[in-house]
Formats: structure tokens, C-alpha cells, sequence
């Protein structure tokens, strides 16, 4: 299994290819998170036509490692996990180091298939930016 950091390379190239696929330059900017946000919401948008699952667990997983990388390069380092003891496998918990803990993959994934109540800025900018 690949160490995490060495993942999360991999995961943020792929997430600018996204971003240029939907013709939004992510560029690690605080705000870019938005530019996240506009991704999920089409993606949330095709899923609720087709109901169709495929790669957007991947999909949400690289667009959570940007949105960490987000986060490292404005505003902590912190730890990135695989899995969590107190909520499972492969949940992929980020520590923001001052004790607390995020969930960016888990809120990729609601944002997709729940839809817009789950918005990722909102929750962003809430718990990171503590606004």
C-alpha cells in the first residue's frame, strides 16, 4: 500500500486534470476550494441523472487531497490518514494539528451523492478557516 503523502501527490495531479476538464484552473488558493465546490456540484448534478457510481469515489478522494493540499500550503501542515479508530477504514481523516480533525473525502462524497446542503465551501470555511 502506497504511503499517504506519496498518494496524495499522485491524487492532486489528477484533481488539476479534473479541474481543466470542467475548464477551472485550480490553482491551491484559499478560494480555489470554491472552484471545488463548483466541480462537485456538476458532478452532483450527472450523478442525479444517470445514478450511475463509477469513479466517483476516486473522483471525490482527488479532490479531497486538493483540498488539503489547499490547507498545507496556506495554512497548516497536518496528518493525513488512511483510516480512523474511531470511525473506520479507508475514511481518510485529516488532523489539522490544534486536535482537530476533518473529513474532506467524506464531504467530496455527501457533497456528490447528497447535493447542495452539503456544500464543501461552506463546511471549509466553517471548520478550516473557522469563519
Amino acid at each position: 500500500m502506497k504511503e499517504i503523502n506519496e498518494l496524495k501527490k499522485e491524487l492532486v495531479a489528477i484533481s488539476l486534470k479534473v479541474g481543466s476538464h470542467y475548464n477551472i484552473d485550480l490553482d491551491f488558493s484559499i478560494e480555489s476550494v470554491k472552484d471545488v465546490e463548483k466541480i462537485l456540484s456538476q458532478l452532483s448534478a450527472d450523478y442525479k441523472k444517470t445514478k450511475d457510481k463509477e469513479g466517483l469515489n476516486g473522483l471525490a478522494l482527488e479532490l479531497a487531497a486538493y483540498i488539503i493540499e489547499v490547507i498545507e500550503k496556506n495554512i497548516t501542515v497536518g496528518t493525513w490518514e488512511r483510516d480512523s479508530l474511531e470511525f473506520g477504514k479507508e475514511v481518510f481523516p485529516y488532523d489539522l494539528g490544534d486536535g482537530n480533525i476533518i473529513f474532506p473525502y467524506q464531504w467530496c462524497l455527501k457533497r456528490i451523492y447528497d447535493g447542495e446542503g452539503e456544500n464543501v465551501w461552506i463546511k471549509f470555511n466553517s471548520l478550516v478557516l473557522k469563519k
